[in-house]
């Protein structure tokens, strides 16, 4: 019996980061549970995971995928059944024909689809990331539609994540979206902790799944910085 296409029930294509396997999963899984869909579905996006989420497993499967391809059975419905990739934070679907570029949006909410590149640097062995402490007025939507954004504070930003204080209390690996004057953006949220001021707000950090800068030069970041 060949394993069942994993990219296929994650709703992304091979050549996705990690990243957005991940968020991909969350997404689904989060989905899955609120509609009540049977525990076989869940178990077989959790099966998916293991797999795909794990770096070696990961390796070996994508090796044994692009050798093994299994003939149709006679009995199958000949039918299309590449599934369309879909948006990590409405999930509408999107088939673009051709590489994602870096202005895609999302046909539905108008999330940016390019995803987001991880920038380090490495020094002694460690992992050292350029943040630059900005101020900046953003919106922050948690599902689509929504009435009306919350309204934070950006404390610092760098090519891979942002960190902002609101009012409202997201939980880790939740997907949000962030709009602001310089750029729109999809993110994982990494960590959450009550802001040391005594106020009833919260510090959040994000690590950015997809991103748009409006403007790459003269903004305050940019990707060949």
């Amino acid at each position: 019996m060949s394993s069942p296409d994993y990219y296929r029930i994650l709703h992304v294509t091979p050549d996705a980061p990690a990243a957005i396997v991940h968020a991909s999963y969350r997404t689904l899984l989060e989905r899955a549970r609120v509609a009540g869909v049977p525990a076989a579905d869940i178990a077989l996006l959790d099966a998916a995971y293991a797999v795909l989420g794990d770096r070696e497993r990961r390796a070996a499967y994508d090796a044994d995928r692009t050798t093994v391809r299994p003939a149709m059975r006679l009995d199958e419905p000949q039918t299309e059944t590449r599934s369309a990739p879909s948006c990590l934070f409405c999930g509408a679907p999107h088939d673009l024909q051709r590489k994602v570029a870096s202005d895609d949006e999302c046909g539905g909410c108008r999330s940016p689809l390019f995803p987001a590149e991880r920038h380090r640097l490495e020094y002694s062995g460690q992992r050292v990331i350029n943040r630059v402490p900005k101020r900046r007025a953003i919106e922050i939507r948690v599902t689509w539609p929504q009435p009306a954004p919350y309204i934070g504070e950006m404390r610092d930003l760098s090519l891979n994540g942002m960190a902002f204080s609101a009012g409202v209390r997201l939980e880790p690996n939740q997907i949000v979206r962030v709009d602001c004057t310089e750029l729109r953006a999809l993110g994982r949220v990494a960590h959450v902790e009550r802001d040391t001021d005594g106020s009833e707000r919260w510090s959040t950090g994000i690590e950015f799944l997809t991103l748009r800068f409006w403007l790459l030069r003269g903004s305050f970041v940019s990707a060949e910085a």
